[in-house]
């Protein structure tokens, strides 16, 4: 919707702070204006807490189709906010107002924990900025603030990280205000704000070692566990299937069966193709059978079923092991992605990706999935779509060494 941008402390570098307003103008053409602040900005109370710091609160608006006229420029009684305010007019802003205009009436600055809570009266989007008796708070829900703390001067922020590059000395990173959290600039305080949460995971199941360790494993801990299984052509989609029913039946949790048309997407992955599954250790060190995109692609489906049907996470069998050949096995993969949900769900809601055999090697979640009391007889792995597991295809291969290490005979194998 536009840009809000700043500082907080003692030493403004004008030069920095003119190329950081400049490059905030990327998201929005009016307005532009800021404002100076100190402790004497009145607050209705003659406690501060500022010391010899200062504030400077702006704003870049990019002005709605529909509103023929450009508003009044931000800020708005010591207030900036980037979003739109759902609930304006129930607040008391009357017909013609800029909904943003309501935040100096209904948050309260009188401390930062009153601050926090008075946020819960806003429906809508914000990411803002606010200057209170003890500085400026920051708060935001999923849209973006980007802040970088400069000795000897003080805290700048923007909308975007692009917009602090200039102010940021190479090698390090402007950080992201964790989205749903509000800040605190003086004290460096952060806390989260309240989000839909609640202790119901769903993993997705393949019915193979690794994400069916994680269903006992999230089930041990205490989770309200549910099992999502994706059918999309696989030459193992029968055994898996047949076995990943056997596994709900034994946890005693639901079981969703999605089924995906992979056609499209298959390229020239023996999984999906009449191409031959590579063998042994060999197909187990690369990415023989590497399916294009598809952790991104079952993930993303994965996600908007947890939000529809009121999950708070995710959890899936990526594996240290399995990261050696396939990218998207990599925990940084899983971390990357579980960031980009914030934005992915709806306002106040939350789904996090979770990986419990993330660090783990296949010898270890065999071990682990032992100690859990994990059926081995009735799970799946191999990469055919025979009666029984072959024995030679990578994942049969893994298995065999897996347990042979923990002194075992796989079960599957007799």
């Amino acid at each position: 919707m536009c840009s809000i941008y700043g500082f907080y402390g003692k030493n403004c570098d004008e030069s920095l702070f003119e190329q950081m307003r400049q490059c905030a103008k990327d998201r929005g053409r009016d307005g532009g204006k800021f404002e100076h602040f100190n402790n004497n900005f009145n607050l209705g109370s003659p406690n501060t807490t500022w010391g010899e710091n200062v504030a400077r609160l702006g704003n870049w608006r990019a002005t709605p189709t529909t509103e023929l006229q450009a508003a009044p420029s931000q800020p708005y009684g010591g207030v900036i906010h980037n979003g739109t305010i759902a609930n304006d007019v129930e607040l008391g802003n009357t017909d013609g107002q800029v909904d943003s205009m309501i935040l100096q009436h209904v948050l309260d600055r009188s401390s930062f924990p009153s601050f926090v809570k008075s946020l819960s009266k806003i429906k809508g989007s914000y990411a803002l900025a606010i200057s209170s008796h003890d500085g400026i708070y920051l708060a935001a829900n999923y849209k973006p603030i980007y802040y970088f703390s400069r000795p000897d001067e003080g805290v700048y922020f923007s909308s975007m990280e692009r917009h602090l590059k200039h102010l940021v000395p190479f090698g390090q990173a402007a950080a992201r205000l964790q989205p749903y959290s509000a800040m605190n600039l003086q004290t460096q305080e952060i806390v989260p704000l309240p989000r839909d949460d609640g202790k119901k995971a769903l993993v997705v199941c393949s019915a193979g070692l690794d994400s069916t360790t994680v269903a006992y494993k999230m089930k041990a801990d205490g989770y309200d566990v549910g099992l999502l299984h994706f059918s999309y052509g696989a030459k193992a989609e029968q055994p898996e299937l047949s076995r990943v029913h056997q596994i709900a039946k034994d946890l005693e949790v639901p079981l969703d069966v999605l089924t995906i048309d992979y056609s499209k997407f298959s390229g020239q992955s023996p999984l999906l193709t009449d191409r031959d599954i590579a063998e042994g250790i060999e197909g187990a060190e690369y990415a023989h059978e590497w399916v294009p995109a598809r952790n991104l692609v079952l993930l993303a489906h994965a996600v908007a079923y947890a939000e529809a049907n009121e999950y708070t996470y995710v959890a899936l069998g990526n594996n240290l092991e399995e990261s050696g050949a396939y990218p998207d096995n990599e925990e940084e993969f899983t971390n990357l992605l579980d960031k980009a949900l914030d934005y992915a769900v709806h306002d106040g809601g939350q789904v996090r990706l979770l990986s419990p055999v993330g660090q783990l090697m296949k010898h270890e979640i065999v071990k682990l999935g032992t100690e859990l009391g994990v059926p081995w007889e009735i799970t799946w792995s191999c990469y055919t779509g025979s009666v029984e597991h072959c024995g030679s295809c990578a994942p049969c291969f893994m298995r065999k060494v897996a347990f042979e290490r923990n002194g075992l005979v796989d079960p599957v194998m007799l």
